[in-house]
């Protein structure tokens, strides 16, 4: 019933991962809000507030009229950053198989040949990816509505659906952006990768235009505005609401159009033939004809965009982070009581065990990039990256014609593996990059050899979680279960690290988290090498070479 069209389809195929999606989100929901009676009840936090400058704040998604409530609590700690990245991540995905990915598997012509309408087929695929973003912003609803009277939240049903229905519409622009750029270039790649720094440079925008003037003005045009506007889980709904349904619906029919007119056959881009681009021979060069020459250097050719705007995302992170320092620095008091207004065991389960490291330039910029947004972008990227070069690979047929030439079983594994620790290579590199321009520009004097090893350490914790997931691939039937048994382990060990640090029965497991051994008890640029560092290296070496060895008896037919 479910395969009649392609709606239904579409909801049949992703049925199980929305399943770790939904209680993802709802585990997110009530972990939050479980900290929220800390922090209103601390006195020291009301004191950090008053004396902290407000831009600052707002850099941080605070405010510091509401955050000690439950809703200016959420606001800060959940839906300015950590939501709308797990919302915009599934959507710009989704949008991106819905569009580019499905040519580049060659089924875009199966479907195209049936008897329905190209129009018919992308509205179809936009109103599946309408309906499964709402189940996860929906299951964010369930949780807060059931954690409403436990933890004192105060927070009411209109505030609720306000700012969820303005998240769904948020992970739309991007989600339907996707779809766009998929449908206009033909390439999977381009499609996340110019989604994805589109999402990144409107959060940037909006989060510092408090901070630099020269952004305010960009700042009104970018949809995290518009979501985040009058705090609409404090005050409703708003005119904003309206600019992102509008902005949605234009992207709709942008893709709509410039799919129904595409050739699917080539890669070039749908526009008049007045405004092309004069058509140049399509010659590889040397370069390009040497990686397509083997599997390692085809697996790096199919990302050589996306690494880009992974690279450069963590790094602007990082820039901001840096810029923001000055201002801290400068309200010695200020910064006392933000160490003091945090109770530690909080801090512990969010991987900061020391508290007075924030007020250390490595502490605070560990606490962003090293400690928080930096490993889920590096785990996220690797567990991506195996689900494109492997386990896509494997399910639409394309590894079995990897297979037919005479390459070996193992071989193709290590090679797409090395080209994996390449492609991260490039993203410690370019961060090693930044930190040094931006220790260099703001003089925090941190250590040089210490900004290397933190940057290498982060790069480790995602190749660590890359060698888990390949080894769960090549052990468990079929594709599907990698990845849900790896993000599983992702987040217990995450707990099992912070839990470990604030309960005693709990920290002899402490030592088997990965997470553990990337952050220790020491904020990653404030130490060199470690052990923990070299652990992680041995678990992604160990997966790769359990996968190569199954690999050897694994049934592709099944």
């Amino acid at each position: 019933m479910m395969l009649r069209n392609v709606f239904t389809k579409e909801l049949r195929d992703r049925r199980i991962s929305m399943i770790w999606w939904v209680v993802g989100m709802l585990a997110l929901g009530a972990w939050l809000s479980v900290f929220y009676p800390i922090l209103r009840d601390s006195d020291a936090m009301q004191e950090f507030l008053d004396e902290f400058p407000p831009e600052l704040l707002a850099a941080f998604g605070m405010d510091p009229d509401t955050f000690l409530t439950g809703a200016g609590f959420l606001s800060a700690q959940m839906y300015s950053l950590i939501a709308p990245i797990i919302v915009v991540a599934f959507t710009i995905g989704v949008g991106v198989a819905a569009t580019a990915r499905e040519e580049r598997d060659g089924t875009a012509d199966m479907l195209l040949s049936m008897p329905i309408t190209r129009r018919s087929v992308i509205l179809q695929k936009a109103a599946s990816l309408a309906v499964l973003s709402a189940v996860i912003a929906a299951a964010l609803v369930v949780a807060l509505a059931v954690m409403n009277p436990i933890a004192d939240l105060g927070l009411t049903l209109e505030g609720l659906a306000a700012i969820n229905i303005g998240l769904w519409l948020l992970g739309l622009v991007f989600g339907f952006s996707a779809m766009a750029i998929g449908s206009f270039t033909g390439s999977a790649v381009s499609a996340g990768a110019v989604a994805a720094m589109f999402a990144i440079v409107s959060w940037f925008v909006h989060a510092f235009a408090g901070l630099y003037d020269w952004l305010e003005w960009p700042s009104k045009l970018s949809p995290f505005s518009w979501y985040l506007h009058d705090m609409p889980l404090v005050n409703g709904f708003s005119s904003a609401h309206v600019w992102l349904v509008l902005v949605g619906l234009v992207l709709l029919a942008v893709t709509t159009a410039l799919f129904v007119r595409r050739d699917i056959s080539t890669e070039r881009a749908v526009l008049p033939k007045r405004l092309s681009l004069p058509k140049r021979a399509r010659v590889r060069s040397a370069r390009a004809t040497y990686l397509l020459r083997s599997v390692f250097g085809k697996s790096v050719w199919d990302r050589r965009r996306s690494i880009w705007a992974w690279a450069f995302g963590i790094g602007l992170l990082t820039f901001v982070t840096f810029a923001a320092w000055p201002a801290l620095a400068e309200d010695a008091d200020a910064l006392a009581a933000l160490i003091d207004s945090i109770p530690s065991e909080l801090l512990a389960l969010f991987g900061l065990t020391d508290a007075q490291a924030l007020a250390t330039p490595e502490g605070f910029v560990s606490s962003r990039t090293y400690g928080s947004v930096g490993p889920i972008a590096m785990i996220v990227f690797s567990l991506l990256a195996m689900t494109s070069l492997v386990a896509r690979e494997e399910s639409t047929g394309r590894l079995d014609m990897v297979l037919s030439t005479d390459q070996r079983r193992r071989t193709v594994i290590a090679e797409k593996s090395a080209a994996v620790f390449a492609l991260v290579g490039v993203v410690v590199v370019v961060l090693i990059g930044i930190v040094l321009v931006g220790n260099a520009a703001y003089d925090t004097q941190m250590v040089v050899l210490n900004m290397f090893t933190a940057s290498v350490g982060l790069g480790m914790l995602g190749l660590c979680f890359w060698g888990i997931a390949l080894a769960m691939w090549a052990m468990l039937p079929g594709s599907g279960p990698a990845i849900g048994v790896t993000a599983a382990i992702v987040v217990v060990t995450y707990f099992l690290n912070g839990l470990g640090a604030v309960i005693d029965a709990l920290e002899p497991f402490r030592y088997l988290s990965p997470f553990y051994w990337y952050l220790g008890d020491t904020v990653p640029l404030a130490k060199g090498v470690t052990w923990g560092y070299v652990a992680l290296a041995v678990v992604a070496i160990a997966g790769t070479y359990v996968a190569m060895f199954r690999f050897r008896t694994r049934d592709l037919a099944v």
